[in-house]
């Protein structure tokens, strides 16, 4: 029991604060589902951003997430990064997702935002998931982070 207990409450692991570059957001993005996470690190998933977050540089020597806040009926929604942590083997994306406020005169148009951002590759190696979370600490989305060669 002792040995059990051990192992499981063994050493802690901290949270990094990972800088990142902001590439931008938009009101269009191709997504039309709900709140989505994805992680390129490589052409096949570089390609599967490409195709929901148009704008994506050529640059093969980043790691890119692609935020997308899902699609909405009006105007006036957002969303956005405010910071990455890596905790052990995953990545926490903390971003902040806005709505129009209760009443509010908003466009009426379907829009779906989005942000692209970008870490160094050394800050994804032997990181296995990526996890979108709100401002409120919910999480929002969930992806795989494949295991890149550039």
């Amino acid at each position: 029991m002792v040995i059990v207990i051990a192992a499981c409450g063994g050493a802690s692991v901290s949270a990094r604060t990972i800088s990142f570059i902001d590439h931008g957001a938009t009101q269009q993005s191709a997504n039309d589902g709900g709140p989505q996470l994805l992680v390129a690190s490589d052409n096949a998933t570089r390609a599967n951003l490409v195709s929901l977050y148009p704008n994506v540089p050529p640059d093969p020597g980043r790691v890119y997430l692609g935020v997308f806040a899902g699609q909405q009926r009006t105007g006036g929604y957002s969303v956005h990064v405010d910071s990455v942590e890596r905790v052990g083997d995953r990545l926490n994306i903390r971003s902040t997702f806005g709505a129009p406020p209760s009443g509010a005169l908003t466009i009426q148009v379907i829009t779906s935002p989005a942000q692209l951002i970008s870490i160094a590759p050394s800050d994804a190696t032997g990181v296995r998931e990526a996890v979108l979370v709100d401002q409120s600490g919910v999480e929002k989305g969930r992806a795989t982070v494949p295991q890149s060669t550039p």
